[in-house]
């Protein structure tokens, strides 16, 4: 595995790490995520996932036929922040459970093709993911292995949009690794 976690500090005594706040041009992020990558669980985990020429290989794969191939849902969806429990240990000292992280999402083009990866979604497959919000791209060289939910909704109204909504979950300690997102 190539995750690139912090390295937490050992015993009482630890540095923090520097911070970069700028008030005349503050680095900001807009925007929900929009896409959703997946690829099989047993799928090769990418070399370079900031290389544009990795994802559009991959992408270019058949995913019926090749654990690699890596197929993009286009999505509107949210990531609220993530819950862990705090379980107090010996001394009175607490420390935090794996957080458990949740991306909301809605599929609103509900073709045959969607509608049937929906379908095998129900099978409660794990899955490595990655996920973008614009400029940001989520999930390092081994993506995230989550399992998703995924459903169909057909709301009242003439003129409401029948859509797939669905969750994709995972536990870790760390939120994932971000980078510029080389598919924009």
């Amino acid at each position: 595995m190539s995750v690139n976690n912090p390295t937490c500090p050992t015993g009482c005594d630890s540095f923090l790490l520097d911070v970069d706040f700028d008030y005349c041009d503050p680095d900001v992020q807009f925007g929900e995520i929009d896409h959703i990558y997946l690829m099989a669980q047993t799928g090769t985990v990418l070399t370079d996932w900031t290389a544009l020429g990795e994802w559009t290989t991959r992408k270019a794969l058949d995913p019926t036929a090749d654990l690699d191939a890596i197929i993009d849902l286009t999505v509107m969806a949210d990531l609220p922040p993530a819950e862990a429990d705090e379980i107090e240990i010996s001394l009175g000292r607490k420390i935090q459970s794996p957080a458990s992280f949740t991306v909301n999402f809605d599929i609103d083009d509900v073709s045959d093709d969607n509608y049937a990866l929906m379908r095998f979604l129900e099978c409660n497959v794990v899955v490595k993911c990655w996920y973008s919000a614009n400029e940001v791209l989520f999930g390092g060289n081994d993506g995230i292995e989550v399992t998703i939910q995924a459903k169909y909704q057909i709301e009242r109204g003439q003129k409401s949009v029948q859509k797939i909504v669905g969750t994709v979950k995972w536990e870790n300690k760390f939120s994932p690794e971000r980078t510029t997102n080389p598919m924009i």
